[in-house]
This record gives structure tokens, C-alpha cells and sequence, in this order.
């Protein structure tokens, strides 16, 4: 087995979760009588050096993105990429870089308006809803509505927010992705990070 495809079975196993993992295992197997790890390890070929590389490389990226694997999405990314949809959703995720797609704003950037301290730009009042500023999955079009690699992109809470169903992608981007840019700029009083992602 080659390097990637160890990297995508230990994403596969740490997505979908060790215990489901040996629960697939023993569905084939008469006997386990091992760890959840050592199962693993035998079923998938890995070392056990292997096994801890892929810890130091890919463990904190995974429990972050794990939380983001709803059922929806992951069946929507199994069927576009036919593949399994944990991992394509996960390589997908972690692709698209910690910026919103349509106005470039950055994760850190929204962390920095979205904290508690003195400092807070937003929400505007004590809302919970959308209060820690984590970039958000958006559909592009609302009609097709399907969860897949073409039609999601990462959306920081106001372009999701304010583009929701109501504005497409287009004319989002041509008449409203400026508009937003600025009012971060104002708000953060320094320029974006990242340019345009459109330009």
C-alpha cells in the first residue's frame, strides 16, 4: 500500500471513528480479540511509526474538521466524488484554506472581531447564534442544494448570512463582495490579509 493510500485509510479510521472501524472488521472476521488500534493496525497494513507520524501530521486538522462531518454532507461528497465521503469531505475542507471564499476574509481575522474581550466588533449584540465566528459551509446554488466539492465553498457569517438563498453567486460576488471587504476593513481598521479572491 503506498504512503497516500495509508494517509486516506488512517483519515478514513479517524473520521468515521475507531469503533465503528472494528465493528466493520468483525462484521468479516469470526474473532477480535485486540485493541481498537491494533486491529486497525493489522487490518490496514499501517505501522506502528506510521501510525504515529499520521497523529503528528493530520490528528489536531481531523478533530477540527470532524464536527463539520454531518450526515448530510459526508453521504453529498460520497456520491459526488465516489469515494468515501469522510475523507473527500475532509480533503475538500482542508483545501479551501482558512478564508471565506467570496470576501477573503480570514479565520483569524474573524476570531480577532468575533472574541469576548473589550476588543469585539461582532455580533452587534448578545446573540448566540454565530457568535465564535468560525467560517461556515455554504451551498453556492441554492437550487441544486447539494452537498458536494463543485457546490460548497467556505463562508465567513456575513456572506452566508446576507447571500443565503436569496442572492446568487454571481451577483453576489459582483455587487456585494467589495461592499463586504470594506466593512471588515473598517471594523478590523486595518486591510484584509488575503485579496480578493474573485480578482
Amino acid at each position: 500500500m503506498s504512503n497516500s493510500s495509508k494517509e486516506t485509510v488512517y483519515k478514513e479510521y479517524k473520521l468515521e471513528g475507531p469503533r465503528r472501524f472494528k465493528r466493520k472488521y468483525e462484521e468479516k472476521h469470526e474473532e477480535v480479540t485486540d485493541t481498537v488500534i491494533n486491529t486497525f493496525l493489522k487490518y490496514s497494513g499501517i505501522s506502528s511509526d506510521e501510525y504515529a507520524e499520521f497523529e503528528k501530521t493530520y490528528l489536531e486538522s481531523v478533530k477540527k474538521v470532524k464536527p463539520k462531518c454531518t450526515e448530510k454532507r459526508v453521504e453529498g461528497f460520497r456520491k459526488a466524488t465516489g469515494s468515501n465521503g469522510f475523507v473527500a469531505f475532509y480533503d475538500w475542507y482542508v483545501s479551501q484554506g482558512q478564508a471565506c471564499g467570496y470576501c477573503g476574509i480570514s479565520q483569524d481575522e474573524l476570531y480577532e472581531l468575533f472574541s469576548k474581550g473589550k476588543n469585539k466588533k461582532l455580533p452587534l449584540n448578545n446573540a448566540v447564534k454565530r457568535s465564535s465566528g468560525t467560517l461556515e459551509i455554504e451551498r453556492r446554488d441554492s437550487e441544486n442544494n447539494e452537498y458536494s466539492p463543485k457546490n460548497c465553498i467556505l463562508a465567513c457569517p456575513l456572506c452566508n448570512n446576507a447571500k443565503s438563498n436569496l442572492i446568487d453567486e454571481d451577483n453576489w460576488v459582483l455587487l456585494f463582495v467589495e461592499p463586504m471587504r470594506e466593512y471588515y476593513k473598517k471594523l478590523l481598521g486595518k486591510d484584509l490579509e488575503n485579496p480578493n479572491p474573485k480578482d
